[in-house]
């Protein structure tokens, strides 16, 4: 915490959060520098905006209540001319910080990293002043680890890019040990071929209802818990496209069986050496949280409820949001209390309150406007409280006749 609100306020970040079409922004002494937007936008609620100033000018002064500090209007032009890579480059910054704490858990040695995009539909309207207005329908792809319980990379992208497309744009976020864990809808051979080349692990869910490969069909026909096979070769339109191979990939197929009775099979390139069969059984349920990221951000933290109508203002509020929620996922794992007995259950930190106190808490971290370090710790003190034992092996299986939750008619204004 203390990096990051030496960062906000470091002419470098300021030269890198400027917009190309505003040089001369941030360069003067404003009612509301850029440090103040950054920490605005990180404790920012789904809300009417000048409430959401008031409340975080009131936070910044330590009063319970409100007070007016700047205006809407001020806050949307300072917006506009701050660039949303900017914070997506202090996102990576804190997540290398974390990884190199030893937050973020190791399995055989790799970091596990989810890969996964759902659909985005932020709440629009028509408007003739705005330039550059969202479109409704999109997507946010993201690269999740399911260990530290946080976003590595989160981008938007069109409705009609696929999402193998997506990934592939994304590889350069990935490091040396890292092992994407994709679900079925990845597996292809022009990607296997990429992946392989660039040197990337991975672990993807095949679903042999939509695959046409006969290997796979084979091997789900037999009973071996792993076999090593050759893929059908990729399409000679995906071969010009990607610039991969046109011979047929060869991968590791691995067989797991679920408690109740259910088959997956997993593809990956890792050899034997470095993971046995019987070490993927839980790999499933690891991709699994992405999905329950993507959830959170949209239910929780309201990332539909955009704070503007320009695609601008989207992907400034997807990156704010994905930063501030890495921001209570770390104060949950800094906080978690050690394990009273050798054995589980485990007591876990409760990341909703983590989510609530962060607007109350990081404005006055962020401006260093108090003792910063002992606001750290009142607030790993508060966290620590809401620990919760979660029983070990505990299950709640999806009912099928279930309706999705889905957020009131009136959420989207």
């Amino acid at each position: 915490m203390l990096d990051l609100s030496a960062t906000l306020a470091s002419d470098t970040f300021a030269q890198r959060a400027r917009h190309p079409d505003f040089p001369t922004a941030f360069t003067r002494r404003r009612s509301l520098p850029l440090a103040a937007l950054v920490a605005a936008l990180l404790s920012a609620k789904a809300c009417s905006q000048q409430i959401m100033l008031d409340a975080f000018y009131g936070a910044l002064s330590g009063e319970a209540g409100l007070r007016r500090g700047v205006s809407d209007r001020a806050f949307a032009k300072a917006r506009s001319h701050l660039q949303a890579p900017a914070l997506a480059r202090l996102n990576d910054e804190l997540s290398a910080r974390a990884d190199g704490a030893g937050l973020v858990p190791r399995w055989q040695g790799l970091r596990l990293v989810a890969g996964d995009a759902s659909v985005l539909r932020p709440a629009i309207r028509a408007c003739r002043r705005t330039r550059g207005l969202a479109q409704a329908d999109q997507r946010q792809f993201a690269l999740y680890l399911p260990g530290a319980e946080s976003t590595l990379h989160a981008a938007v992208h069109a409705a009609a890019e696929s999402e193998r497309a997506m990934l592939a744009e994304a590889l350069d976020k990935l490091g040396p040990d890292d092992v994407p864990l994709l679900d079925r809808g990845y597996p292809a051979a022009w990607l296997v071929h990429l992946l392989t080349t660039r040197g990337v692990r991975f672990v993807m869910c095949c679903d042999t209802t939509a695959s046409t490969w006969a290997a796979l069909h084979a091997f789900m026909r037999g009973d071996a818990p792993e076999a090593q096979v050759q893929l059908s070769p990729p399409k000679a339109q995906d071969v010009r496209d990607w610039g991969c191979s046109a011979q047929a990939p060869g991968v590791r197929l691995v067989r797991h069986v679920a408690p109740n009775g259910q088959v997956r099979v997993l593809m990956t390139n890792l050899l034997p050496t470095q993971a046995p069969a019987a070490a993927f059984g839980d790999l499933y349920h690891r991709r699994w949280r992405i999905e329950e990221a993507f959830k959170r951000l949209k239910h929780r933290l309201h990332i539909e409820a955009v704070s503007g109508l320009s695609q601008q203002a989207l992907l400034v509020d997807v990156a704010a949001k994905t930063l501030a929620d890495n921001l209570a996922a770390l104060l949950c794992a800094v906080a978690q209390p050690a394990p009273d007995k050798p054995t589980p259950p485990l007591r876990l930190c409760q990341r909703a309150y983590a989510a609530q106190l962060l607007p109350r808490w990081l404005p006055r971290v962020l401006m260093a406007t108090d003792n910063v370090l002992a606001l750290i710790k009142q607030a790993l003190a508060l966290v620590a409280r809401s620990a919760r034992r979660r029983p070990p092996d505990r299950s709640a299986p999806r009912l099928s006749h279930r309706v999705k939750p889905h957020p009131h008619l009136a959420y989207k204004g």
